[in-house]
C-alpha cells in the first residue's frame, strides 16, 4: 500500500479519514519542520478528497490548507482524469 510520493521538493500523502490518522500526520508534519528547518508552505497544501467526506472544511481549516477536488493536476500531469480524455 503506497502511503507517501515525494519528488524533489513535493510531497503526496495518501491517508484513510480517521482522526488518528489525521492527528499523526499533523504530528509528523509539526516534527518534520522543526526537525529539519525547512519550511512547509502552508498556502499550496490541499485535500483532495477521493470519495464523499464529511465536514471537509472542517479538516481544511485544522490543517489550515485548502481544498481542491479531481481531476486535478499535480507537476502539471492530470490526477483523475478519464483515461485517454481529449480534453486532458
Amino acid at each position: 500500500m503506497i502511503s507517501h510520493l515525494l519528488f524533489a521538493y513535493d510531497t503526496l500523502r495518501f491517508s484513510k479519514l480517521e482522526e488518528n490518522h489525521l492527528g499523526y500526520l499533523s504530528c509528523i508534519l509539526v516534527y518534520f519542520k522543526v526537525m529539519s528547518e525547512v519550511k512547509i508552505k502552508l498556502s499550496k497544501r490541499v485535500l483532495i478528497p477521493i470519495s464523499e467526506v464529511l465536514d471537509l472544511n472542517n479538516l481544511a481549516h485544522f490543517f489550515g490548507c485548502g481544498v481542491d477536488y479531481l481531476p486535478s493536476s499535480y507537476l502539471s500531469l492530470p490526477l483523475g482524469a478519464i483515461y485517454k480524455c481529449k480534453a486532458i
